[in-house]
């Protein structure tokens, strides 16, 4: 099946901080069956009737970013708007803007660098940590070192790099959210 771009106009709600626009039903239905007829490029890809995030690549006034459609309940999705493409809309929260999005099916991997590398090997906990990161946190994490480029740049973010994983890896589950099985416990009055 050939990918094609689809556009349409949305307006841009605000949640929290956040600015989205809600991407039309039959938009999201082509793109899942784009998605769904795609080749997989892992052998331990499955089939997913309906997928949770649709990876795309969106685009407003063409400015575009590799981003990822998200679920907004009863089976509708949202384009979460970052800086850049509501800057590139020049607009905010109640105003329209038009919207292109075209499936992403490319890899979404970073290589870790080799000397990043090296340094996780000499910090087990650290490197523990970065296994255990979901993709999306730990291409981030990768992203952030990728950008220093001097030598003392480098230097100063690789010991960010480790001493944040180092911290997740310390707090552990207090700082993550408890599971649907670890009820609090009712206090007695």
């Amino acid at each position: 099946m050939k990918q094609s771009t689809h556009s349409f106009l949305a307006t841009i709600y605000k949640i929290w901080l956040m600015r989205h626009v809600d991407v039309p039903e039959d938009i999201a239905s082509a793109l899942i069956e784009q998605l769904c007829a795609a080749p997989k490029k892992s052998s331990k890809a499955k089939l997913v009737a309906k997928p949770k995030h649709i990876p795309v690549v969106a685009a407003v006034n063409h400015v575009s970013v590799r981003t990822t459609l998200v679920p907004a309940g009863g089976g509708h999705y949202r384009l979460q708007l970052n800086t850049r493409l509501r800057k590139a809309g020049r607009a905010d929260a109640g105003d329209m803007i038009g919207v292109t999005l075209k499936l992403d099916t490319d890899s979404r991997k970073v290589k870790v660098p080799t000397e990043l590398a090296w340094e996780l090997k000499k910090h087990p906990l650290a490197r523990n940590e970065f296994d255990r990161l979901p993709p999306g946190h730990r291409r981030q994490l990768l992203l952030y070192y990728l950008r220093a480029k001097s030598p003392k740049a480098k230097a100063n973010t690789l010991e960010k790099f480790i001493d944040h994983l180092r911290e997740r890896a310390l707090l552990g589950p207090s700082s993550r959210k408890p599971k649907p099985s670890q009820k609090p416990k009712k206090q007695r009055s």
